[in-house]
């Protein structure tokens, strides 16, 4: 990771701490988790269209696959997924609440 990657996760969103204040703070070694997520929504068409075709193969799931339409299946709900910077003292010690965190990152963003 780049130095300009790295300013973009210079603060833990469950502890709001910076990064290194964290590691001297708790002990730790200077590792950090960096998640991306990503909501999305099932496209039940597209997924009745594709259990129609499985139905009329007698069944056959992965020949219905091989010479259906390869359609998406889901869509993503928002456009980029939400980045989430931890450091490992919140990362493992604490259960982290993956909705709350994206809910933050997001209402910053607006």
């Amino acid at each position: 990771m780049k130095e300009n990657e790295l300013r973009k996760h210079l603060k833990c969103h469950k502890c709001g701490k910076l990064l290194g204040e964290s590691f001297r703070e708790n002990g730790t070694l200077p590792f950090f988790w960096t998640l991306k997520v990503q909501r999305y929504v099932i496209d039940s068409g597209a997924v009745s269209r594709q259990q129609g075709l499985t139905m009329m193969l007698g069944g056959h799931a992965a020949l219905a696959q091989v010479i259906g339409p390869n359609e998406e299946m889901a869509t993503p709900v928002f456009e980029k997924p939400a980045e989430i910077t931890l450091c490992e003292h919140c990362a493992v010690s604490n259960r982290v609440v993956i909705i709350g965190l994206v809910e933050k990152i997001n209402r910053r963003i607006k």
